[in-house]
């Protein structure tokens, strides 16, 4: 990875940044806690537990929610996902992608699927690829100072299996842009072998659309 590159994982170009969003808060803390709930996820995903584990886990869970719930603040305000400086912008929903190059016309990345995301047999659920692709071409859509835009479809080829654990390439690129529409496409590889693409359709958003 480059020397320009950000904690998140996204080249200091203008492509993949948001300039003029407010810090939405949280600190370098909030990184940390995020990491560390990913590798929760992928060890929960993993385990096997007793029951005096899976019964402590619980109450621990229940207490924690409990404790969130007078903190929760409206959508604009939240931190988990709004945060731009880190990898992954600070969610689990989806595998992170870091980011080795790109600009306003094409990104390429590494993509790791991690035990939370299998599906069985040791390949990553079908339902978290298109999920990375998503992220990936939404955010290029959206990407070089261009207007939002919205997924209207997204078509995604599974031509093999994706492993879990293992780090895989992903290419995304614009294919055209003709007034409001903007058609995107991408593939994910492991080595050789392509696993999957896609062909995403965006559509700016008219003044007003939420």
């Amino acid at each position: 990875m480059s020397d320009d590159t950000e904690a998140g994982g996204f080249p200091q170009i203008q492509t993949w940044t948001r300039p003029g969003v407010p810090d939405p808060g949280g600190g370098a803390a909030y990184g940390e806690m995020i990491e560390h709930l990913r590798e929760f996820l992928d060890k929960v995903a993993a385990a096997r537990p007793d029951a005096a584990a899976i019964a402590a886990l619980s109450d621990d869970l229940a207490a924690w929610s409990r404790r969130l719930a007078p903190m929760a603040v409206p959508e604009q305000e939240q931190i988990f996902a709004h945060r731009h400086d880190l990898p992954g912008r600070g969610q689990t929903m989806s595998p992170v992608l870091k980011v080795t190059e790109g600009d306003e016309t094409y990104v390429r990345g590494k993509v790791t699927f991690g035990r939370y995301f299998l599906g069985g047999g040791g390949a990553a659920h079908g339902g978290s690829i298109p999920l990375v692709f998503d992220e990936v071409l939404g955010r290029l859509a959206n990407s070089g100072g261009r207007s939002r835009a919205r997924t209207a479809y997204l078509n995604v080829d599974f031509r093999a299996i994706t492993p879990i654990g293992a780090e895989l390439d992903v290419h995304g690129w614009f294919v055209s842009e003709k007034g409001r529409k903007r058609l995107l496409r991408a593939t994910l590889h492991h080595g050789a072998t392509l696993c999957a693409e896609t062909e995403g359709l965006f559509v700016v958003l008219k003044p007003g659309q939420p």
